[in-house]
């Protein structure tokens, strides 16, 4: 199992309150004429100084939100039809009076003098319009892009200095059989390609595609990556790859890229990063390693040989494995894939001694990054096992990391965003600190445990990314907020069964189970323990009230059930997907 549940990456998440404006100058390269850097400094640098768009301020419509152009009183001729029903989650997009208001909405927020760029997209699910003008225009159930592609070409006509787009994504994968107008142009998400520093067995297929597209297409845009959505604090190297991918979309025609990172939410090294990935979208050529020193020179006097050093191991570890970079997952990915462990944590010394010595604005810098990578610390320890000695320590990082400060960003309409959300699925640090330090509360509660650090077995099939027990016996409670932390995540039907160690005597045994509302992992209907097939009790876990939580369920062992193999069954709630276990204890 690759993921559980999350909110859709691909232009869902973005909102549509943007004004209209000129289009900003572009830098000197006209590689691509459309360049944007999604990360919180980007919308706090002069769009001048590094040539780069926004889309608070380069459309009039983004993303998902075509709805925005709906009177609130309008007519339903502009919703799907469906087997003869009228389907409000979709648009028809054959719709004679859905392009009235597509072109009232133009007329009276940016007129025809103005050049501005429309996104034009289905609503996010794989509804497609079957009226007779849909499927006169040769739309299918799961085919609407001759519909769209014919609103566009008449919008087109209309607007000739705007420019409309659609994207390539679900209904609209099928390439138009006629090249498109010069001012229609498509959206293509990257999420097929994956993130590396090497050539990997989609590349070319990906590379395929968008030269298929720019022969028909003169405005071929790439949504693409740069960031780990669950983790914006954890250091990600991103330059080589992107390095590559750039030079990738040169040479077919692309001619924008959004590079897709934690928006208005902090990250650790989004001032940084923006400055060198600006370079290279400026010329997908440049020496990025050059630009890197440069500008932490810039910024961090005192430390920029430090960050840059860093900055490129990390980049060097990713280049040497030739790893796919994770978009979703925890820090123990991270060490498998990006962070060389011995280079973060010579790193994180440093950075302590910097930030102790440095002030002013440089010494805040500092500070900054060393509370933001404080997560990925104790992240690090929590996976090596938090020994009792170890506990002050780990109390000591998280207050450090309790310390950070709210980010505060400024939008081009002046609405500000304060935050400490560390993740896109909106994981906050206040909830990641009050989950850790229960943990390390549980942790001191497990004297005697005799299953501590004992091998378990699965007696069913493990999850695909969740096949390692040893979580379940590693002294600590997992952390229910996000679920790459402590857990083992299982889709087992109708049962998960774990085998304890046989050579114990067992008195009392005792399981961890957490839910999450939000990624749809839900608590087992119940749990059983057995022994040689004859059941010694079944309960109901208690319900956790928070929208994420922990608790428990326990057994007593009778003398006899100590004579054969004890088995725990976990059964999954059918209507859910998933369960989680934490924590297996014995005593």
């Amino acid at each position: 199992m690759k993921r559980i549940c999350r909110p859709v990456l691909f232009l869902l998440t973005m909102a549509a309150t943007y004004a209209c404006h000129r289009m900003p100058a572009t830098a000197n390269d006209e590689t691509f004429d459309y360049r944007e850097i999604y990360l919180p400094y980007s919308f706090m640098c002069d769009e001048k100084e590094l040539g780069l768009n926004n889309v608070e301020r380069d459309w009039a419509i983004w993303g998902h939100n075509l709805s925005r152009v709906v009177p609130e009183r309008h007519s339903n001729s502009i919703y799907a039809n469906v087997g003869g029903n009228t389907v409000k989650k979709q648009f028809c997009f054959s719709s004679p009076q859905l392009q009235i208001y597509i072109s009232k909405f133009i007329d009276e927020e940016c007129g025809n003098n103005r050049p501005q760029r429309f996104a034009v997209l289905p609503n996010d699910n794989d509804i497609v319009c079957q009226c007779a003008r849909c499927r006169e225009l040769g739309c299918t159930p799961t085919d609407a892009t001759p519909a769209v592609f014919a609103l566009l070409d008449k919008l087109a006509a209309n607007y000739p200095k705007h420019k409309f787009f659609t994207s390539y994504y679900l209904t609209t994968r099928q390439l138009p059989k006629a090249p498109l107008p010069d001012n229609v142009g498509v959206l293509v998400s990257a999420m097929d390609y994956p993130l590396s520093a090497v050539e990997t067995p989609r590349e070319r297929k990906f590379e395929q595609l968008l030269k298929d597209w720019s022969s028909v297409c003169r405005n071929v845009y790439v949504w693409d990556y740069i960031n780990n959505f669950d983790d914006y604090y954890t250091p990600f190297p991103i330059y080589a790859v992107v390095q590559r991918r750039l030079q990738l979309y040169a040479r077919t025609g692309v001619k924008g890229v959004f590079l897709n990172g934690s928006g208005h939410d902090y990250s650790t090294f989004n001032r940084i990063n923006t400055y060198v990935l600006a370079a290279l979208l400026s010329s997908p050529d440049a020496d990025w390693r050059e630009v890197l020193t440069e500008t932490c020179r810039r910024f961090f006097p005192t430390a920029g040989e430090t960050l840059a050093r860093f900055r490129m191991e990390q980049e060097d570890y990713v280049v040497a494995t030739g790893r796919i970079l994770p978009l979703y997952d925890g820090v123990a990915a991270a060490v498998r894939s990006y962070l060389p462990r011995e280079s973060f944590l010579d790193f994180y010394a440093k950075m302590e001694r910097l930030a102790a010595s440095t002030s002013g604005s440089e010494g805040a810098g500092i500070n900054r990054i060393l509370r933001a990578v404080t997560l990925t610390r104790l992240e690090l320890m929590r996976l090596d096992g938090i020994a009792p000695k170890e506990v002050g320590k780990a109390r000591a990082l998280l207050a450090r990391l309790d310390s950070i400060d709210d980010v505060s960003v400024v939008n081009m309409n002046g609405k500000k965003w304060e935050t400490r959300i560390y993740s896109e699925s909106y994981w906050t640090v206040d909830n990641y600190i009050s989950d850790y330090r229960q943990m390390l509360d549980l942790c001191a509660e497990q004297k005697g445990n005799i299953l501590l650090h004992q091998p378990l077995t699965a007696l069913t099939r493990l999850d695909e990314d969740y096949s390692d027990l040893s979580v379940l016996t590693d002294g600590m409670a997992g952390l229910p907020g996000n679920y790459h932390c402590g857990q083992l995540i299982s889709s087992a039907n109708p049962s998960l069964n774990i085998a304890l160690p046989a050579g114990h005597r067992y008195r009392r045994v005792r399981a961890g189970l957490t839910s999450n509302i939000q990624f749809r992992i839900a608590l087992p209907l119940r749990v059983t323990l057995s022994c040689g097939g004859r059941e010694i009790g079944s309960i109901v876990p208690s319900p956790v009230l928070a929208p994420s939580g922990r608790t428990t369920v326990e057994f007593n062992v009778p003398d006899w059930a100590n004579q054969g193999t004890l088995v725990l069954r976990f059964f999954r709630n059918p209507e859910v997907h998933t369960m989680a276990i934490d924590e297996i204890e014995a005593y």
